[in-house]
C-alpha cells in the first residue's frame, strides 16, 4: 500500500490501519526482531519514566518546540 492508496481512505479505515500496524509491531518486538541495544535503550527510558526521573512528553508540545 502506498501513500495515495492510504490517502484515500476513509478516517475510521486509517485508524483500522494504524492499529493494525501497531499491534504487528508489538508482536514483533516480542520475537525479538528488533535489535537488542535498541531494546535496552527504550528499556532504559522506560524505566525513567516509571521511577518519575524523566516525563514523557506532548506530542504538540514537542513540535511546538522545534525551532526555537
Amino acid at each position: 500500500m502506498n501513500l495515495a492508496e492510504v490517502s484515500k481512505l476513509s478516517g475510521r479505515e486509517k485508524l483500522q490501519l494504524m492499529d493494525a500496524l501497531w499491534e504487528d509491531m508489538r508482536q514483533k518486538a516480542d520475537e525479538d526482531e528488533f535489535r537488542e541495544d535498541h531494546l535496552e535503550l527504550v528499556r532504559r527510558r522506560w524505566a525513567k519514566i516509571e521511577s518519575g526521573e524523566s516525563k514523557m512528553l506532548d506530542w504538540d508540545a514537542v513540535k511546538d518546540s522545534i525551532g526555537r
